[in-house]
């Protein structure tokens, strides 16, 4: 064989091995794996030890959650804000002891509390930094992974109020309650006053002939065709079942107790009640003893002293007593915002259940708002003065009017077309502005003839209760 053919041979055979050698992928794969292991290594504890630090996070964030909550329950939110947060942190720091695995600095845990809207709210915020124990800390060259959260709860409680009742008893609340009843009331009077007379506000109870010792001016009486067995005017809307305004005023406070009582049950706020009637002098109806703070917590006791609040008894018109002549000045406000500011406290409290906290107050004002007293300076009557409403709302005191609208309509008789309804009432209203100045924002209302007066009370207590909150 010559050597030319013997080198064409090992070319051959050389190309063929390296062929091979080119198909044969079996070491490759030990090469792969020897260079994967590392990161799959890497990966795999990393994975573990991420997994469990996800689950103790997990854990500890409901153990803040628990903590949190644990700060706004109900019984919580009548303590003071250094026991609210003690408790969440003990229930935190606690639990998180039990926990293995990680590394926790109770001292860390910062628990924060804050009053968005007053006292009577508080939202809580619990904030933990930990650090979680790593099973492979030198693949991944920590030792730990660090872990936290935050968790926040609020709640707000209905603060305790007590209420201060203050009731315009003066004649004139004798107006009847319907258009119906305030035109039966000017005709059965049409006889004995020109024009009738829309009040049934002069009264002595008593039923009599002219002429009577002491009555001067008959024309307040309601007489039969012999002049004889007259009646002054509340009598005669009594016999002629005219309704009038102060007995639904009776009704309407009435309901305003069974109320109270209702929401007391399902807010758990505490409420107490105080009467309080005004004409031409102040009266505590109810607590009859004066002694602070002149509010009863039970209000199915006070229901029953609502009726206390009676319209003071005129023997005429101008004559407070028969023979007595007193210009019929029988709404005295300065006694009356006098007489109240002396039953309130004079710094009430924010309405919590904290040690030492007081319930908050609130004057309830159901009047028609005439001012009729005798004072210097012009006639007696006319719109109120909002300067003693001023005294009573710097004292942190909120006030809410009902203001029971004294009609046009209600001057029926020359004196009055004259002397209340051109100067005060049409064509321009002079009395309602002052009583919503008086009043404490949003919470002043008007019922007029026809209106439901309970209803009205009911939502002014509503409107009271939903926003003594947001006041402090």
């Amino acid at each position: 064989m010559s050597l030319l053919s013997s080198l064409r041979i090992g070319s051959v055979s050389v190309r063929h091995f390296l062929s091979r050698l080119r198909r044969d992928i079996s070491g490759n794969v030990l090469i792969l794996f020897g260079f994967a292991i590392v990161p799959m290594a890497f990966a795999t504890g990393m994975g573990i030890d991420y997994a469990r630090a996800a689950k103790l996070r997990t854990k500890m964030n409901a153990l803040a959650d628990a903590a949190a909550l644990a700060g706004v329950t109900q019984t919580m939110m009548s303590q003071d804000d250094a026991t609210a947060t003690l408790t969440a942190r003990n229930m935190f720091n606690t639990q998180a002891s039990s926990l293995t695995g990680v590394t926790y600095d109770p001292s860390t845990l910062v628990v924060t509390i804050t009053h968005p809207t007053g006292p009577g709210s508080r939202t809580m915020t619990v904030s933990y930094s930990a650090l979680s124990q790593n099973s492979f800390g030198g693949i991944l060259g920590s030792p730990t992974i660090a872990i936290g959260g935050t968790s926040t709860s609020n709640n707000v409680v209905a603060p305790n109020i007590d209420f201060y009742m203050l009731l315009d008893t003066s004649p004139s609340m004798l107006l009847p309650a319907t258009s119906a009843g305030l035109s039966a009331m000017i005709s059965a009077t049409s006889g004995a006053v020109s024009g009738g007379c829309a009040f049934a506000c002069h009264q002595t109870n008593l039923t009599y002939s002219k002429g009577v010792k002491g009555v001067t001016d008959n024309t307040e009486l309601v007489c039969d065709s012999k002049n004889k067995n007259c009646k002054d005017f509340y009598t005669v809307a009594v016999n002629n079942g005219i309704v009038l305004r102060t007995d639904l005023l009776h009704n309407a406070v009435s309901d305003l107790t069974d109320l109270a009582t209702s929401m007391s049950s399902s807010n758990k706020a505490k409420y107490r009640m105080g009467l309080f009637s005004f004409d031409k002098t102040f009266k505590q109806l109810w607590p009859s003893v004066v002694a602070a703070p002149n509010v009863d917590a039970s209000l199915s006791t006070v229901k029953l002293h609502v009726t206390d609040a009676q319209v003071l008894v005129y023997c005429q018109n101008n004559y407070y007593k028969c023979g007595t002549n007193d210009n019929d000045t029988a709404t005295s406000f300065t006694k009356a915002f006098s007489g109240i500011l002396g039953a309130m406290p004079t710094t009430p409290g924010n309405g919590t259940n904290y040690n030492g906290d007081t319930p908050q107050a609130v004057m309830f004002l159901i009047t028609d708002g005439m001012w009729d007293e005798t004072r210097p300076g012009g006639r007696p009557e006319g719109p109120i003065s909002t300067t003693q409403c001023d005294t009573i709302k710097a004292r942190g005191i909120r006030i809410a009017v009902l203001y029971t609208e004294y009609l046009p309509d209600s001057a029926s008789d020359g004196w009055s077309q004259t002397n209340v309804k051109a100067p005060y009432l049409s064509p321009t209203d002079k009395i309602s502005p002052p009583l919503q100045q008086c009043a404490s924002p949003g919470l002043y209302t008007k019922v007029t003839t026809d209106s439901d007066i309970s209803t009205a009370l009911a939502q002014l207590f509503q409107a009271a209760v939903a926003t003594a909150r947001l006041t402090n």
